[in-house]
C-alpha cells in the first residue's frame, strides 16, 4: 500500500505538539510553585516595576532597621533624662524641707548622693558609647565623680568633656532628626547647684553669695545667713529641673516621631509586599484552568498526528 506524503502536515504538528508540551510544563511549574516563574524572563512586561519595587522595599527595610535602633537608644535616654529630673525634684525638696525643718544635718551627705547618681546617669552608654557625649561617643561626657573633684575646678562647666555637635539620622529620604542630647545641656544647672551648696558648707561664698557672709558648715538650728542663702538656691533648683524636663520632653517628641515613622515604614511595605505578590505570585484558579486546556491542546495534538500517520492513498480515492 502506497502512503501519500504527509511530511508537511506532521512537521506542523510536530511543532505545534512542541508548543502544547512546552506550554503544559510552563502552568505544571507555575501551579507547582505559585509564582509566575523563577527569572526576570518570565514576567518580561512587568520586569522594571518588579525591580522598582524591591527597590524601594529594600531602602524602606534598611530605614526601619536604623529607626529600631534609634528608638532603642532614645528608650534610653528616655530613662536617664527620667532620672536626672528626679534628682532634680529631690534636690528642691532637700533645700524646702531642710528650710523647713530649719536643720542642715543630713544636706551635704544628700548632695554627694545626688552628684553621684548624676554622674551615672551622665555615663549611660549603649553598646560602649556614651550616650551624652555628642559625637565624642568613645568619652566620657563627665570628668568628675565626686563632689571634691567638683570644687576643684573653676568653672562648672569644665566638669564636662562632651562636645557639641548633637548626633542625627535621616529616618527616610526626605527627613532628618537631630536626636542627641549632650551631658552640659541637661546637667549644668543641677550640677552647678550642687557644687554652690557644696562650696558654701566648705567655707566658700559661691559667686553672687556675698550677701549670705559667712560661709560655713550647715548647723542645727541653720543661721539667718544660712537659711537666706538655701532660699536663694531655689532658683538653682526650679532650673535644673526646667532644663532637665525640657530635654525629656524632647526626647519624647522623638520618640514618638520615630514610633510615627516606623508605622508608616510598615504600611509601605506591606503595600510594596501585596504589589510585588501581584507581578511573582500565580492566579491558582487561572493557572489550573490552563493546566487542563493545555493537556487537552496536547492530547488533541497527539490524536491528530497519530491519526495522520495512519492515513494511505486509499483515504484520498
Amino acid at each position: 500500500m502506497t502512503r501519500v506524503s504527509t511530511f508537511s502536515q506532521s512537521q506542523s504538528l510536530l511543532t505545534q505538539m512542541m508548543r502544547n508540551q512546552e506550554y503544559l510544563r510552563t502552568e505544571q511549574t507555575r501551579v507547582a510553585t505559585g509564582k509566575n516563574g523563577d527569572d526576570l524572563k518570565s514576567i518580561a512586561r512587568d520586569a522594571n516595576a518588579l525591580l522598582s519595587s524591591r527597590s524601594v522595599s529594600a531602602r524602606t527595610e534598611s530605614f526601619m532597621s536604623a529607626n529600631r535602633e534609634l528608638g532603642i537608644r532614645l528608650e534610653l535616654q528616655n530613662s536617664a533624662l527620667s532620672g536626672i529630673a528626679g534628682i532634680a525634684d529631690e534636690f528642691r525638696n532637700d533645700l524646702i524641707k531642710t528650710v523647713n525643718l530649719n536643720s542642715g544635718v543630713g544636706l551635704i551627705d544628700k548632695m554627694t548622693d545626688h552628684m553621684d547618681r548624676l554622674v551615672n546617669l551622665l555615663n549611660t552608654t549603649l553598646n560602649g558609647q556614651f550616650v551624652f557625649s555628642g559625637t565624642r561617643s568613645d568619652t566620657s561626657p563627665i570628668n568628675v565623680s565626686t563632689t571634691a573633684e567638683l570644687l576643684a575646678l573653676t568653672n562648672t562647666s569644665d566638669a564636662f568633656d562632651n562636645n557639641a555637635i548633637k548626633l542625627t539620622q535621616r529616618l527616610d529620604e526626605n527627613r532628618t532628626v537631630e536626636y542627641g542630647v549632650l551631658a552640659n545641656d541637661v546637667a549644668t544647672p543641677l550640677l552647678d547647684s550642687i557644687r554652690r551648696i557644696q562650696q558654701f558648707a566648705n567655707g566658700t561664698l559661691p559667686t553672687g553669695a556675698g550677701a549670705y557672709s559667712p560661709a560655713g558648715a550647715f548647723t542645727d538650728p541653720l543661721s539667718e545667713n544660712q537659711t537666706n542663702f538655701l532660699v536663694n538656691e531655689f532658683s538653682g533648683a526650679v532650673s535644673a529641673i526646667a532644663t532637665a524636663r525640657q530635654a525629656e520632653e524632647m526626647n519624647g517628641i522623638h520618640m514618638s516621631t520615630v514610633d510615627k515613622q516606623l508605622d508608616l515604614q510598615q504600611e509601605e511595605i506591606n503595600f510594596l509586599d501585596i504589589f510585588t505578590a501581584e507581578i511573582e505570585n500565580v492566579d491558582i484558579a487561572e493557572a489550573v484552568a490552563n493546566l487542563k486546556a493545555g493537556e487537552t491542546a496536547l492530547q488533541a495534538s497527539l490524536q491528530v498526528l497519530g491519526r495522520l500517520g495512519r492515513l494511505s492513498l486509499l483515504d484520498y480515492i
